[in-house]
């Protein structure tokens, strides 16, 4: 009886690989990731000072700040020690577990090879590792050290470690990935210092900055495969987007509107997927259109009478991109929506022959919602005439 009992123990405290576990905050638990934060709390210096006193002691955290003299060398610091590493993802776990929960939500084919561009430690590829079973998924890093130990200290042997960085990834000569992945490295590259904001796409330094751009999307162009994604997961303005977006395409990846969900793409870190295939869209300037979304209000601007009237005369030089009529049996009036498309904006404009007129004002990427819902419309419609 007591051997058993004391086997039992043992086999509880042995860490083991973590296989098809399909919520991102038992994983990063199993993983030795310990949220320091609550439920939709934001990560502070303060969470990380407490734990890092608690696990170390005052002396060690008061010798540690004085070797940090900016947030980029406290991020080298802690990323180059695993319990550091840790605690710094305990300060961020919800981001990190709703950065996860999106993954969740991609596809990807059987027997995957992906690349994880500046994946750190490798919690997320870990992540990715236990979301498809069957991907062999590869880091690179400066410094793939930690992110091996972590690795080995959790027997997940599908992930491996490379030194290797942005832009050249050199080490990759030759390869290709069906799926490469960016985890908030292109806003956090010195190279880039890639703004929230630009005053002027046309000077300087925009322009630079699209060069560098354009220099990235190109080597990911040559090391994923015809058919595979590039994943960027990132914290996202609208000027980012047009930055990042316009480059790539320069680079022949294209905002891929099938593999995410675009009303995600906001300021807290998103995702963004770009393929080297374009789809056959109804839009005239996706990235555009993309980019109005981040701002835009949840509640959507309604207009009726005179002021619908004055949204349609300024959309009267955009795009029509669908229309139709239909006569009203109980009352003759003729009615008729249009989808107009206009500078990164779509108008949905309704008016009847006696003179009502509503509008709608959208992000141009709902414009295939729309266009979805109208089609559906008109079909029932015609089914009961």
């Amino acid at each position: 009886m007591g051997k058993n009992k004391k086997r039992n123990l043992s086999l509880k405290n042995e860490k083991v690989r973590v296989l098809n576990c399909k919520n991102p905050r038992i994983f990063f638990k199993q993983i030795g990731i310990k949220p320091l934060v609550k439920p939709d709390e934001q990560g502070t210096n303060d969470h990380i000072e407490q734990q890092v006193v608690k696990r170390f002691g005052r002396a060690f955290f008061e010798k540690l700040m004085e070797s940090i003299g900016n947030s980029e060398q406290a991020f080298s610091k802690f990323h180059s020690n695993l319990d550091l590493v840790k605690i710094w993802y305990g300060a961020d776990f919800n981001r990190i577990c709703n950065i996860a929960s999106d993954l969740s939500e991609l596809d990807m084919p059987l027997n995957s090879n992906i690349l994880d561009v500046g994946g750190g430690p490798g919690h997320l590829s870990f992540w990715i590792s236990n979301l498809w079973g069957s991907a062999n998924v590869t880091v690179a890093d400066i410094n793939p050290t930690v992110g091996q130990l972590w690795a080995d200290e959790i027997k997940e042997n599908r992930v491996s470690f490379v030194n290797s960085s942005l832009p050249e990834l050199k080490e990759f000569k030759g390869k290709n990935f069906d799926a490469i992945f960016l985890s908030r490295i292109l806003s956090a590259m010195n190279e880039l210092n890639l703004p929230d904001a630009v005053d002027n796409f046309q000077d300087v330094d925009a322009q630079n900055l699209l060069i560098k751009l354009e220099q990235i999307g190109n080597r990911l162009n040559e090391l994923v495969t015809s058919q595979g994604q590039v994943v960027l997961i990132d914290s996202w303005s609208s000027h980012r987007i047009l930055l990042v977006g316009k480059a790539f395409e320069k680079a022949g990846l294209f905002i891929d509107l099938k593999r995410f969900k675009p009303c995600k793409v906001g300021l807290e870190p998103s995702i963004i997927v770009f393929s080297k295939s374009i789809e056959p869209v109804p839009l005239k300037n996706l990235i555009y259109s993309l980019s109005t979304t981040v701002l835009f209000p949840s509640k959507l601007p309604h207009f009726c009478g005179t002021a619908a009237e004055s949204l349609r005369a300024l959309f009267s030089d955009g795009e029509i991109r669908f229309q139709y009529e239909w006569e009203a049996e109980d009352s003759e009036q003729i009615w008729r929506n249009e989808i107009i498309e206009k500078e990164g904006l779509v108008l949905a404009f309704k008016y009847s022959s006696i003179g009502l007129r509503v509008a709608w004002i959208f992000p141009g990427i709902y414009i295939y919602e729309l266009i979805r819902k109208f089609d559906k419309y008109q079909s029932d419609f015609t089914s009961i005439l």
